[in-house]
């Protein structure tokens, strides 16, 4: 499960941001009528649905919800680290008394190109989960009334910033499990994209000099290849290419540091995705030979 790291307010990215975000407002969305279970809002280049995995809320066993993007082709949204600019998306739950949310979980990303920078973020659609814990004590016949205020940047050429407050009733049962919804194959993909933890058979460790990271992550065989997102920024140059070298045990990955790097990291954390497409989540021990 990723977390958002704290981001810094670097020059270059400050730039990026009034540069792509000053010729745009969001006008407001409109709102559909659709099927209970889901809330579906208009959004710039797309669309965003809150959507529930079961049909009911049951007393104290938690239900999953998501945010699911459509976006229009070419366009795209950010990863909790976004790379050279944007903002990920960002969520306030209003709940009933005693309903706990927990953070967004959060696909394996991938690299974006836009002209000469680099974006980590998905195309197309991703449904990003999160898991809601209802109190132990819940009357059947009800319904639990579940709000998300969601901002979150959508971006092409430029980007354009979306809105949106989504509501979702959902009636409260008790008993056997509840049912699924239609919406759980979107949820059961998207845990199939989220990252796991690395094996605790891997060995990880990287080394930083004045130019570049390298990591190496021995799995036991040879990976044909991969691509690593780190979790904070202003690590890496992340528009500089990444140089891949597989070998019989594993995977070395040499990577620019930031001209922006301001503190030196212990731990190299962030998602590795393998060239089967799974990723990992790793912190590789770093080593300083400057």
């Amino acid at each position: 499960m990723l977390r958002p790291p704290s981001h810094g307010q670097g020059t270059a990215r400050s730039l990026n941001r009034l540069r792509r975000w000053a010729p745009f407002l969001l006008l407001l969305p409109g709102l559909f009528a659709i099927p209970v279970g889901i809330l579906s809002i208009t959004g710039p280049h797309g669309a965003i649905h809150l959507v529930s995995e079961q049909t009911l809320v049951q007393p104290g066993r938690p239900i999953w919800l998501g945010l699911h993007f459509q976006l229009e082709p070419g366009w795209h949204i950010y990863w909790v680290n976004p790379g050279d600019s944007g903002e990920p998306p960002r969520v306030k739950w209003t709940l009933p008394e005693g309903f706990v949310a927990g953070p967004l979980n959060w696909p394996s990303p991938r690299r974006i190109e836009d002209h000469s920078l680099i974006d980590y973020g998905y195309q197309n659609e991703v449904l990003l989960p999160v898991q809601i814990t209802p109190p132990a004590r819940l009357k059947a016949g009800e319904k639990a009334d579940l709000s998300a205020t969601v901002n979150w940047l959508v971006c092409r050429d430029i980007c354009v910033p979306g809105h949106a407050t989504l509501d979702l009733a959902i009636p409260v049962g008790t008993g056997s499990p509840a049912p699924p919804s239609p919406s759980h194959p979107l949820f059961a993909k998207a845990r199939s994209d989220l990252p796991r933890p690395a094996p605790k058979a891997w060995k990880l460790k990287a080394s930083l000099d004045r130019r570049q990271f390298v990591l190496d992550v021995e799995t036991g065989k040879q990976e044909a290849g991969g691509a690593f997102f780190p979790l904070e920024p202003n690590q890496l140059e992340n528009a500089a290419p990444q140089r891949i070298t597989p070998y019989s045990r594993g995977i070395r990955i040499e990577l620019q540091r930031s001209d922006q790097m301001v503190k030196l990291p212990s731990l190299l954390r962030g998602v590795l995705v393998l060239s089967s497409g799974q990723g990992f989540m790793i912190e590789a021990p770093v080593i300083t030979t400057q």
